[in-house]
């Protein structure tokens, strides 16, 4: 290929790529970090047994935190909650005064067997009420300034040390995610494992792309690039082999509970068992079904019933495939709700809430303190951990990395891990 074809090439391919999904693949993002991504690799980080990872569970919407971790001994609770606060005989009790929503006997059985964490209070300073503000705020773990890196991704560039592999970091989903986004990282977002493969659609214009990729990956390696865009191309497709091949030998009887979220945890149990030497999952559930305005009681038992099962099942699963001790998982939401209920029969937009981290590394068991229902900011419950202090906590016990160069600052040191 002559070097003005070569460079044609790879800008139309860069630039129609950013419009492309492939059939089960998210390209663009991360294809077109990796080719500047030059002389990039990851270190690894061992658990017994092999390489420890880290499952990101985003619950999109704003959860209820009251409802979900109650505080079933506190007058307040009952006095602000006359239609929805629960029934002390049904609450899944953890202590005297907290206990788990009656949905959650998957959760209440991982918390018996020292498997659940539960930080209490989590939130951060001057909080945001907006789904999308607050989102970017966890996300990019920057409340002071509108951030333009992922502390997941700011991870991944953190532990690189020569060529970066796609796949270091996996997102499940539809979409890319901001909590991926970095400088050097390459993260594929997998729509689904059923179909997949690096496939463009049937077009003219898709043809056009898969023609411009066949191109690059016969570029002749004495041109400007060439040797970076054929080993680009090279990546890409026997990824897309290592992933097939991996799922292809992944077989399981464990039942995930129905629906997108049992489903995309499902999907990461399958890549775990695969080896495919990726450190961070992220995975995305409710689509803002978590937004419980109106008819909270019917809504948020069938969500959170669906969380604490995929979360048994994904936890038995790993048990049965030997991978229990290198995996942890840690959920969040954007934000909680306010105390007192609202005439919908709902809650709005609120504060702080908890976060869960699950998993047979961890050392279970309620941190932080929950937040006052009588001493409030608004309405709202004042944060008492501030959620930064979780990621350190993973970053620097888990994942073996320094979190004050991924976060900017040194926050405290949780142990719950």
């Amino acid at each position: 290929m002559e070097k003005n074809q070569m460079s044609v090439s790879r800008r139309n391919f860069l630039k129609t790529t950013a419009a492309t999904v492939a059939v089960g693949l998210a390209v663009p993002p991360w294809l077109a970090k990796m080719v500047w991504a030059e002389g990039d690799t990851f270190n690894n980080t061992s658990a017994p047994g092999g390489m420890r990872t880290l499952v990101v569970v985003q619950l999109t919407g704003g959860n209820d935190g009251l409802n979900t971790v109650v505080p079933y001994s506190q007058d307040e609770y009952r006095r602000n909650r006359p239609t929805l606060a629960l029934p002390d005989n049904q609450i899944l009790h953890l202590t005297d005064g907290i206990g788990l929503h009656p949905a959650m006997t998957g959760m209440k059985a991982l918390y018996d067997s020292k498997q659940l964490a539960i930080v209490q209070g989590v939130g951060y300073p001057n909080p945001n009420r907006s789904h999308f503000r607050s989102m970017e705020i966890w996300q990019t773990a920057e409340p002071e300034k509108l951030g333009t890196e992922g502390w997941v991704g700011r991870y991944l560039d953190a532990i690189r040390s020569g060529r970066t592999s796609p796949l270091t970091g996996i997102n499940i989903g539809n979409e890319a995610n901001e909590a991926l986004q970095s400088a050097h990282a390459a993260v594929p977002t997998i729509q689904g494992l059923a179909n997949f493969g690096f496939v463009f659609p049937h077009t003219g214009d898709g043809d056009a792309r898969t023609a411009a990729l066949r191109r690059i990956q016969m570029t002749d390696t004495s041109t400007p690039y060439g040797p970076l865009f054929q080993q680009t191309a090279q990546d890409t497709y026997e990824s897309a082999d290592k992933i097939r091949a991996g799922i292809r030998n992944y077989h399981s009887t464990v039942q995930y509970p129905n629906g997108g979220f049992g489903k995309g945890l499902q999907e990461v149990a399958s890549l775990i068992a695969a080896d495919l030497g990726t450190r961070v999952f992220y995975v995305s559930f409710g689509g803002g079904s978590f937004d419980t305005h109106t008819n909270q009681a019917r809504r948020h038992v069938q969500l959170l019933s669906q969380l604490s099962d995929g979360l048994a099942a994904f936890q038995t699963d790993l048990e049965g495939m030997g991978k229990a001790d290198q995996v942890v998982t840690v959920c969040f939401s954007e934000f909680g709700r306010r105390v007192h209920e609202n005439a919908g029969g709902g809650t709005d937009h609120g504060t702080a809430s908890e976060m869960f981290i699950v998993g047979k590394p961890v050392k279970g068991g309620l941190y932080g303190q929950y937040p006052s229902l009588s001493d409030l900011d608004q309405g709202d419950l004042k944060f008492t951990t501030d959620f930064r202090a979780v990621y350190a906590t993973l970053i620097d016990r888990w994942l073996g990395s320094n979190s004050e160069t991924v976060l900017g600052s040194r926050y405290e040191d949780l142990k719950f891990v």
